[in-house]
């Protein structure tokens, strides 16, 4: 039988083996099999004799071996082979303990805490932004659900999220912290905002020459150009007049590091259509008795539909119920009292099911004042402010809702 001579690989073992923990770890289990082989070789029993003839065993080891394979290894051998794996050999109760003793020393110490460590335990992360999306906690967010919240997401931002509610399989971002890693140097990104894309003539190609703002690398030369090749962005369906954003990282090397960016955004033509006419202010009468004339319209019939009011006044929340009961409609309370228990996803719910939303703002957080207004607008429905939780002030916000009226009361309905 030919038996492989494997030495070359167990030095290639031992000069490829590198100073890490894991690399160690698998060297010593491939050691650890090598010894088991020569062992099981070494104690093996010798065959009987067959027909009066002693029969030879066959070689363990191929041409280069240093030990007869029917022998077995002598203990000072077996010794400076385990000694490779576990570290000299000492006959002394002391000197075995002193590795036990070092281990739980090493166990024991105090590992240093990173700051990322720190914010991961308040589910805070630091925003890593890439030329389109971003990653949060080894999670990528699209450009869409980024555009989506009520604020802006900049890089080596700290946000706050949220694991219980999700957003496409991901945990909700609640709202950007006021907090910094001094530590953190993000890479550069560039963004050209507002750029028209253009068509190349003779090409199929498009390309980006001048921005609707003026304050780009573009606009600061008519021949700075960056291409734009729509097949590198399939599904998108690029066309001439398009109005989008453009990204790249910016190394100090101008239009050579632009030419490798990426297209951010894509804007509808009503977030940059200037050709629209601005909508004149509508035209109040102003009445001579504004408090009395106000008064009749105090006379309204909600006809059982749901009010939400969303106030952090905790006391006074039930006691607003009878406000609404007079006048025919349905109340639902929302407690605001502690803002972090508020969430975007859980105002988004509770406005899509109500028909009136009523915001007392004397006891909340802008944000959530923000948030509710934002809902509000999207699900189209009428939204009023109360300066105060009071039941004259939430009284006359549902007049102002049903009426069409602006959110916030006028100076001469404010409450003292």
């Amino acid at each position: 039988m030919k038996i492989y001579d494997y030495r070359q690989e167990l030095i290639d073992l031992l000069n490829n083996t590198s100073a890490d923990p894991a690399s160690l770890t698998q060297t010593l289990r491939s050691l650890t099999t090598i010894i088991h082989v020569l062992n099981h070789y070494a104690e093996a029993p010798v065959s009987p004799a067959v027909s009066g003839q002693p029969r030879q065993p066959k070689p363990r080891f191929h041409q280069h071996q240093v030990h007869p394979a029917n022998q077995p290894l002598p203990e000072n051998s077996k010794r400076q082979l385990k000694s490779l794996l576990t570290g000299p050999a000492t006959d002394t109760q002391e000197e075995n303990q002193r590795p036990a003793v070092s281990q739980a020393q090493t166990a024991a110490a105090p590992q240093e805490i990173t700051p990322e460590e720190r914010l991961a335990a308040d589910n805070r992360y630091i925003v890593h932004r890439k030329l389109s999306g971003a990653e949060i906690n080894h999670h990528y967010y699209s450009e869409t659900l980024l555009h989506r919240l009520p604020f802006a997401v900049n890089d080596g931002d700290i946000v706050e999220v949220d694991p219980q509610q999700r957003v496409r399989g991901l945990p909700t971002i609640r709202c950007v912290t006021g907090d910094q890693l001094p530590d953190y140097q993000p890479e550069k990104v560039t963004v050209i905002e507002y750029a028209e894309l253009k068509p190349v003539p003779g090409s199929d190609v498009l390309q980006i020459s001048s921005t609707l703002k003026k304050n780009s690398l573009l606009d600061q030369a008519p021949e700075n150009t960056i291409v734009v090749d729509p097949f590198k962005y399939p599904g998108r369906n690029l066309k001439a007049g398009m109005v989008i954003d453009y990204a790249y990282y910016d190394r100090g090397n101008g239009l050579r590091d632009a030419a490798d960016g990426a297209i951010r955004w894509i804007h509808e033509k009503s977030d940059y259509d200037t050709t629209k006419q601005p909508v004149k202010p509508k035209q109040v009468k102003k009445v001579a008795h504004p408090r009395h004339d106000y008064e009749k319209k105090l006379d309204y019939d909600l006809k059982q539909r749901t009010v939400l009011v969303i106030t952090g006044v905790r006391d006074k929340v039930q006691g607003l119920k009878p406000v609404i009961t007079k006048h025919h409609g349905v109340f639902h309370g929302l407690d605001a009292s502690a803002e972090e228990k508020v969430s975007s996803s859980t105002l988004k719910r509770e406005i899509r099911n109500t028909d009136i939303v009523v915001v007392c703002i004397d006891a909340i957080h802008h944000r959530i004042s923000q948030l509710a207004n934002h809902h509000a607008k999207r699900y189209e429905k009428p939204l009023a402010i109360a300066n105060v939780t009071s039941n004259t002030g939430v009284e006359r916000a549902i007049g102002r809702a049903l009426n069409g009226d602006p959110a916030y009361a006028a100076a001469s309905e404010k409450m003292d």
